[in-house]
């Protein structure tokens, strides 16, 4: 699976929400056109907001063009405000974990989802993506409120990217709160890690491939 990720922060006096409205608009339209699926996260201490692009059966990861929307110029085009970019790249699905009764990870409007953020070097990434997929298999059904868990590692070997989808802000937030209970966190400061940044978020936006129970959009990651 092939995806694209990254965060566009907004200079001091600009508004999140207006930056949100403008990047759901060129969501939109480009989800129509290229080969992809798209999540627009806003975090909760609305500082920045970020793109999640998935691509769909048959898209090449080589295809940056119409794959990479980070970087695409369209979501900050023509906006008041000044954006900057603070973080995006190519990744692919390294490891993935489901709750007991889920076929299969997704993302829909309106879910609590975490950002989990491994900076790394290159000759660390294989080791540290490794030490992701164990703990997910050790520890994922021990953590409660969590629907899915997915780590990405990053095509120049220097990121990886968990993205957790929760039941509840409070559980995605225990990861803040104590993190002392979290127990992937020795595992990868001794794999080398450079930085670990966690955030919570909320989606804001979702391509509609399927309708949940609750009847909001969503799409399979």
């Amino acid at each position: 699976m092939s995806v694209s990720f990254g965060i566009f922060k907004p200079h001091n006096g600009c508004d999140i929400d207006d930056v949100i409205v403008h990047m759901t608009a060129v969501a939109a339209s480009l989800q129509n056109t290229r080969n992809i699926n798209i999540a627009i996260f806003r975090c909760f201490d609305c500082s920045w907001a970020a793109v999640f692009a998935v691509g769909k059966e048959g898209s090449q990861i080589n295809d940056r063009t119409s794959l990479n929307l980070p970087e695409a110029a369209a979501f900050i085009e023509r906006l008041k405000c000044e954006v900057k970019m603070v973080d995006s790249g190519y990744f692919t699905l390294n490891s993935q974990q489901t709750s007991a009764g889920e076929l299969f990870a997704r993302l829909s409007l309106g879910d609590i989802v975490s950002v989990r953020r491994i900076q790394c070097s290159s000759k660390r990434q294989d080791m540290l993506s490794y030490s992701c997929l164990a703990i997910l298999k050790s520890y994922f059904n021990r953590l409660n409120g969590v629907n899915s868990y997915s780590f990405y590692d990053s095509l120049d070997g220097k990121r990886i990217i968990g993205l957790g989808v929760w039941d509840n802000i409070q559980s995605a937030l225990s990861m803040v709160k104590y993190p002392e209970n979290n127990p992937a966190l020795p595992y990868w400061k001794e794999a080398g890690a450079k930085q670990l940044k966690y955030h919570v978020c909320q989606v804001v936006y979702a391509t509609e491939t399927f309708t949940t129970k609750t009847c909001t959009p969503g799409f399979k990651i």
